[in-house]
């Protein structure tokens, strides 16, 4: 799996302007959360597919692969392209945890939502509408 958000792209939406030459002072943070929240994503959603924006044929269709889900569009450098709202989510996800690096705070989903919400009320919002149902 590919992280879903860059440095440049989290430092921006951290508001962290100390960046020099050789990084800035939560840099080491980033690099171990940027993949952490990205995995976080792609375990709630249940389906790595549902991360990507989809290839899609001359007709406009999805692209399936031989188990009919969709198979995922890629940039110019060959990685999947997330989703606007998955990327929105693990930007998201990443002030939250930024801001409560101990769980602490108001930002946790309810307990008595249910359960297997790993991520923040605010991610979870955003990715509601692509998550795998498990209720039969």
């Amino acid at each position: 799996m590919h992280d879903l958000v860059t440095m440049d792209e989290a430092r921006y939406h951290l508001r962290l302007d100390d960046v020099g030459s050789d990084g800035g002072p939560d840099d080491p943070w980033l690099q171990i959360f940027i993949p952490v929240v990205s995995d976080a994503i792609a375990t709630w959603l249940k389906d790595e597919w549902r991360l990507y924006m989809p290839e899609l044929d001359s007709n406009g269709d999805p692209v399936l692969d031989s188990e009919g889900d969709p198979i995922p569009a890629l940039d110019s450098n060959g990685d999947p392209t997330p989703r606007p709202v998955v990327r929105g989510a693990a930007l998201v996800e990443l002030g939250s945890q930024f801001r409560f690096r101990e769980g602490e705070g108001t930002n946790v989903v309810p307990t008595e939502a249910g359960h297997g919400y790993i991520l923040s009320k605010g991610a979870t919002a955003l990715l509601a509408g692509l998550r795998k149902s498990t209720v039969r």
